[in-house]
């Protein structure tokens, strides 16, 4: 598995050393200054992991981010490195269960040992949900909501499609983690593998 990771940072000197760093590792990295690139850079690159600021300037921060990536990949993980330590802003982020949250200023070594302690963590979620990498970006969605008890009706208006695509894309999910064609035996694999 390539190990490749989404550096989101508006600091772009920052955001350079953690991807000189990072490169010199072993890792495959990606830079995006703010949300809509960041956004971009997910879906076309799709990396198993997310080292992200909380602060991005103006409009969407991090956490924001944080909460549309674990949409569009849930098993996604995130690093936030960040200047803020307050308490509301921690709860925040708490909110997306990040792997880590490391207060600036870090040190190389605290970077390294961070994010090797993540890919080992991604490794063994990634061959425990193995039959999961079949499944399309939109069936992720869906099993995730299913995850979070979510009905038919529910996911298809979540996802501005109709309640028929949910059922099809539910039957399809079935088939391909090979369970038993009941929505028990589904809710019950979600819940067990993809709560957080």
């Amino acid at each position: 598995m390539d190990k490749k990771i989404l550096i989101l940072e508006d600091e772009i000197i920052v955001a350079l050393d953690l991807k000189e760093l990072l490169d010199n590792a072993g890792y495959i990295t990606y830079v995006a200054n703010n949300y809509e690139t960041a956004i971009s850079q997910l879906k076309k690159q799709k990396p198993q992991l997310i080292i992200c600021d909380v602060n991005l300037g103006n409009g969407l921060n991090g956490i924001d981010f944080a909460k549309e990536a674990n949409g569009i990949n849930p098993i996604i993980e995130v690093i936030y490195v960040t200047a803020f330590s307050e308490q509301k802003i921690i709860e925040g982020a708490n909110e997306t269960h990040p792997f880590n949250y490391i207060v600036k200023p870090w040190s190389e070594e605290q970077i390294k040992v961070t994010v090797n302690m993540a890919f080992l963590h991604i490794q063994e979620k990634y061959t425990k949900n193995a039959p999961m990498n079949n499944l399309s970006s939109t069936e992720y969605k869906i099993l995730d909501l299913i995850a979070k008890q979510k009905k038919s009706k529910e996911i298809a208006e979540e996802l501005y499609i109709a309640e028929k695509t949910v059922r099809n894309h539910r039957y399809n999910i079935i088939k391909k983690l090979a369970l038993p064609n009941d929505n028990n035996s589904l809710l019950k694999w979600a819940i067990t593998h993809l709560k957080k």
